[in-house]
């Protein structure tokens, strides 16, 4: 198990692992654009009316990709003419004060207050609007009974939904972490150098390093491969998939090791 998926983990530890992860998905090392930038044309790849949904970060940490993947996305949206699409902010530990700051500078962005349990989440969608759900670089963090309970609630009450990681079970995957392990040095720096308890656990006593250490190679074990996702799904026999298709890949984000890995549900259009 992930020492941010335990109960113990100090809440300074998970906050540094956000803001980490909020850091990577802007980091500019490709001619394609960010890993953000990357993850929006996934999207609009993925789903044919972009405009009509609302896209809730069902696991959303400190905003993640969301303030990026907004600001991409209905830039696209504005230059066809069409109106912006809403994003929401949820998580089982809401970043309040990281959620404030992002939603006063985009119209565009809401957050929900209380804790969100991805594993049996409502419609969040206005009446009239298609939902999809985003689950960036999080749902490894599930067990399977959770999973399946996640990509459950994603299939009868959403109309898409995707799942963004970073990490899996091979070697291009394994060294991209080894470099991760060493990203506190520069962004305690960046984030935290007026937090005494930051510097002393990265540059002192190396435990956010240790800690990035741990969890990183741990999730590259846990990430699910397309067919084990799918499986996950199609092993709920009660569960209607009719209207349903199954999309994966895979795209260099972060040259030369940093592949996104994808996974996309699609509500298939109904005839006529």
């Amino acid at each position: 198990m992930e020492i941010e998926d335990q109960s113990w983990c100090p809440s300074w530890l998970r906050e540094s692992s956000h803001s980490s992860l909020a850091q990577m998905w802007k980091t500019q090392s490709s001619s394609r654009g960010s890993p953000a930038s990357q993850a929006c044309d996934l999207i609009f790849e993925n789903l044919d009316d972009v405009a009509n949904f609302t896209f809730i970060d069902s696991c959303a940490g400190a905003g993640g990709p969301t303030p990026l993947l907004e600001a991409r996305l209905n830039q696209t949206l504005r230059s066809h003419g069409k109106a912006p699409a809403p994003f929401i902010l949820t998580d089982i530990y809401p970043d309040l004060n990281a959620w404030k700051a992002i939603v006063k500078k985009s119209e565009n962005i809401s957050y929900v207050e209380k804790p969100i349990d991805a594993t049996k989440a409502k419609r969040l969608a206005a009446p009239g609007r298609k939902e999809c759900r985003t689950y960036n670089l999080c749902f490894h963090h599930f067990d399977d009974p959770a999973a399946k309970k996640v990509l459950r609630s994603a299939v009868e009450e959403a109309d898409a939904f995707v799942i963004f990681e970073m990490t899996q079970r091979n070697l291009m995957a394994l060294l991209n972490t080894t470099i991760v392990i060493l990203s506190p040095l520069i962004t305690t720096l960046i984030f935290f150098y007026n937090s005494p308890i930051h510097l002393f656990f990265t540059y002192l006593i190396p435990l956010v390093p240790l800690f990035y250490a741990v969890d990183g190679y741990v999730s590259c074990i846990r990430t699910r491969t397309p067919e084990e996702t799918k499986r996950l799904l199609t092993c709920q026999k009660d569960l209607d998939l009719s209207a349903w298709e199954f999309r994966s890949g895979e795209r260099m984000v972060l040259p030369p090791f940093g592949n996104l890995y994808w996974f996309a549900g699609v509500k298939k259009r109904r005839s006529g």
